[in-house]
């Protein structure tokens, strides 16, 4: 049996030192499918495209692992068949 492929939203909150905000946004650039909403005083939010939620989780880990960084948090996920 092989999974429908599937197309996974999310939304996130990133809480971040202030000082380091340029330097968490070009780590969150890295991340393919990631877009950079809005930032200020030291929370942004940002969009997330993947193909799984464990994608999305991985995501959180690497962003959570990115010095100045205090937490990440899902505000919001949807997912359907990619097709």
């Amino acid at each position: 049996m092989t999974a429908t492929p599937e197309t996974h939203i999310s939304s996130l909150v990133i809480q971040h030192s202030p000082d380091r905000t340029e330097a968490v946004r070009e780590a969150a650039s890295s991340i393919a499918g990631l877009d950079w909403c809005a930032s200020e005083n030291g929370k942004a939010v940002v969009t997330l495209v993947t193909a799984s939620a464990g994608a999305v989780i991985d995501h959180i880990a690497t962003l959570n692992a990115v010095p100045g960084v205090h937490t990440t948090t899902m505000v919001f996920h949807h997912y359907e068949p990619a097709d």
